[in-house]
Order: structure tokens, then sequence, then C-alpha cells
């Protein structure tokens, strides 16, 4: 007797349903602009010594690279005044995020983080099972601290800080961040999201800043980033700092091999020079002020920044701002119904977005 076969419609998990998709408001690569400001990149590439130091990585590409990355973690380790168990890297500091909420969060857990903030959040969260608590920013686009607390429900597992904030630019200053973690239950695991840090504070400051708060909050946890001021965005190189049990559940998720042997070579070799992301972030400073200073006198609100970036809340009028600087061939990060984020770069990318900022009539 002929079996029959029983088709059944293959469908993913019921985790995906309402996850939002990633970078809908993005230009597309296949666009051509001449004036590029919506992905938060540097504006200039790599030095020499960086672009030789991945090429040489890549002729050995036939072998694999350290099994959790281990030559960046020492490098960092060292930068960072901590120990190498205390740092782990891969693809990117979103990536660490996702190991983490993966490690911490089952379904029906709470993530609490201010809103809004960086768009993957939450897909990440969403993904893992867990619900995103969203805590309104304060009327200066700042994180609000006491409204973040009141949020922390018995079911929160993970309480997620971006500071600088993304994409709203702004930042709580660094005691009121070490008053807020202070005031989070020790057993809520905080995620601190640096990825702008080298823009808000010296150098100094965000080489040592890391041990000092893990020494007063083992909860915690420091992600940063080699895609913004360090100049390697196509590298996608991220790390963090915590205490070491909380590295140990991150590599627990994680796959061997975080990062290709290139990706390596050229953080370790960016590394080593200082002055070179010193230098990118004086200028970074200079335009932005620049890029404040003419947009208020073209008549466009803007939130004070402490990143590579600009934030202007004009809201329902977002996308027809970003089509207007969309025909001066400038693409920007556009939050519909919301607000313009717009990179920092070079003072031509100034010089054009300020011209035509100056010719925009909203309706």
């Amino acid at each position: 007797m002929e079996k029959k076969m029983q088709i059944v419609a293959l469908a993913p998990s019921r985790r995906l349903l309402g996850v939002p998709g990633y970078g809908k408001g993005r230009a597309g690569q296949a666009q051509f602009f001449r004036h590029r400001l919506g992905s938060n990149e540097a504006p200039d590439g790599p030095s020499l010594a960086v672009r030789l130091a991945a090429a040489e990585a890549f002729a050995d590409a036939q072998h694999y690279p350290d099994l959790r990355g281990e030559t960046l973690t020492a490098a960092l380790a060292e930068r960072h005044g901590v120990t190498a168990d205390m740092i782990a890297v891969s693809a990117g500091s979103i990536v660490l995020l996702d190991q983490l909420i993966r490690a911490w969060c089952d379904p029906g857990d709470e993530v609490v983080a201010p809103w809004r903030s960086y768009e993957a959040y939450p897909i990440i969260i969403g993904v893992s099972g867990a619900s995103l608590v969203e805590v309104p920013l304060d009327i200066d686009h700042r994180l609000c601290a006491d409204k973040l607390v009141w949020a922390i429900g018995p079911r929160c597992r993970v309480v997620l800080i971006c500071n600088p904030n993304n994409p709203t630019s702004t930042e709580l200053p660094p005691e009121a961040i070490d008053e807020l973690i202070a005031t989070i239950p020790s057993h809520v695991l905080v995620v601190l999201d640096e990825a702008y840090a080298d823009y808000a504070a010296n150098a100094q400051t965000v080489a040592e800043s890391p041990r000092g708060r893990l020494e007063r909050h083992p909860n915690l946890v420091v992600l940063r980033t080699f895609s913004k001021a360090w100049g390697l965005a196509g590298m996608r190189v991220g790390y963090c700092v915590a205490a070491t049990p909380i590295i140990a559940a991150i590599q627990s998720v994680a796959p061997p091999f975080p990062l290709p042997g290139p990706a390596l070579a050229a953080a370790l070799a960016t590394l080593a020079e200082p002055e070179i992301v010193a230098a990118r972030v004086a200028r970074n400073a200079a335009e932005r002020t620049r890029m404040s200073e003419g947009l208020a006198e073209a008549g466009l609100p803007t939130a004070k920044s402490a990143a590579n970036f600009v934030w202007l809340p004009v809201k329902d009028r977002a996308e027809a701002l970003t089509k207007h600087l969309s025909t001066a061939a400038i693409a920007v990060r556009c939050f519909a119904g919301e607000g313009v984020r717009i990179t920092t770069g070079t003072e031509a990318d100034t010089d054009a977005l300020l011209e035509s900022a100056a010719g925009w009539r909203p309706s």
C-alpha cells in the first residue's frame, strides 16, 4: 500500500514573531551618496602600518586564528589593567551582547533599557525569548536614572545602558553612571555599552574606567568596539571587560575562533597607534561643534552630542529632511517619526550638509 507523504509547512521559532528588522532607515550600499553620514563610521581609513599588518596576517589564511583571540585579549588586558580572563573578543560588540543575553536570559525574562536606543537591542532580546522593558528618555534625550531603576521588576535579568546613547548622542556623566549602577540590584547583570566612549572622555579615562567600575560593581559588563574612534568598522572587532565568571559564561555560548587573523592583526596594530585615534577624536570634536552650531543656525534642533554623530529630534519631519538631504548626495540615518542621526565626517562633508540644511524649508 502506497504511503501518502504528509507535507508540513516549515516555520521558524515563534520567538521571531514581531522581532523588528535591522537597518530599515539606512541608505542602500548600491545607492550613490557622495557624503555617507548614516553609519557612524570614521571618515578616514586605517594607517599604512595597520593595512600591512592585516595583509601579512592574510598571507597565513590557510591556518586557523587564535581560538579565543588570545593575542588581542592579552593586549587589551594590558591596556585596561585587568587580567586576560576578564576580556572576551568577537566580531563586533553586538555579537558579545547577543552572547550575554543568550547566556543570561530565558523566555519570559526581562531586559530593562532606555529607549530610544540602539536598534539592534530589541532584535537580540526578542530572539532570546526575553522581553524588552523600554524606559523613556528625559526631555533632553538622555537616560532617566530614576525611571530606569523603577522599571526593574522581579523578572529583570539584565539592564542595558548605552552611554553615549545611540542614536540620540547624549550621555550621562561618569559619576551619574556610577550612582545608577550602584542602585541596581546585584543579582541583575548590568551591560554598559560604551561604543562611543572615546568621543566622550580623555584617552586615559577611557582606558582606566572599566577596571575601577568592575572593582566596585562585579555584576557589570563593559562593551567596547574598534569600529568607531579606532577606525576599523569593516574589520568587525569588539570586546568586553567583565569579571572572570561572566567571561566564562560568554565563552560557553560563543563559537571558537571569534575573529579572523587579519582582524586580530589590524586591531593589535591599531592599539599601537593611540596618537592616530587621538587625532581622529579631536577632528571629530571640531566637526561635531561646527555641525551642531550650523544646524542650529538653520533652525534645526539638535541634542547635545558626546559621540561622533548628531541627533536631530525632528519627529514627523524626519523622512522629509532625509529626502531633502539625499538630493544633495548626503546619506543620513532616518528614524521615521522620531528624528535623524547624522555622522560627523570630513570638513567637506560638514560643508555640504550645512549648505543643504540651510536650503531646507519644511512644509
